[in-house]
């Protein structure tokens, strides 16, 4: 299956494929991959058309980010849309500490922290650039900000 058809969104200018890359499978939701089996699928997505790429901090705490890392750089920065998401700030900690690893498997050693303040989102928005190894994310979403995750 190609992907050939770019929607806009809103009036930033901003197109991108039809079809998106969601990531969190790259940060072992439910099952742990190897690095390897990322790229490959990483690389089997570009190769349909796929220039849309969404992930967050959540996502194995930092590791779906840090995966796409190696992809990107090998890509001119303009060819892709990047979203991420806000909300949480990944701190270091002890293994027994970590957070947020219910669904997820062989995590860096995080906790989440929920920081919706504007000092929080942009250290949120800071460290993901700096995992991702870009300089710009195309879209921006707030994650999680919900009844489900903060009850009434």
């Amino acid at each position: 299956m190609k992907t050939r058809h770019f929607d806009r969104i809103g009036n930033g200018g901003i197109s991108f494929t039809e079809l998106g890359f969601g990531a969190a499978p790259l940060g072992n939701l439910y099952r742990a991959v190897s690095g390897e089996d990322a790229n490959a699928t990483l690389e089997a997505a570009w190769a349909t058309g796929c220039r849309y790429y969404d992930t967050a901090p959540l996502y194995g705490l930092g590791l779906s980010e840090t995966r796409l890392n190696p992809f990107l750089r090998g890509k001119k920065r303009d060819d892709y849309v990047l979203s991420s998401k806000v909300g949480r700030i990944m701190r270091a900690c002890p293994p027994e500490e970590r957070t947020g690893i219910g669904k997820f498997f062989d995590t860096p050693s995080r906790r989440e922290v929920y920081d919706y303040s504007y000092d929080g989102v942009m250290r949120s928005f800071e460290a993901s650039l700096e995992r991702l190894g870009v300089d710009r994310i195309d879209i921006l979403f707030v994650h999680d900000v919900d009844i489900f995750t903060h009850g009434s």
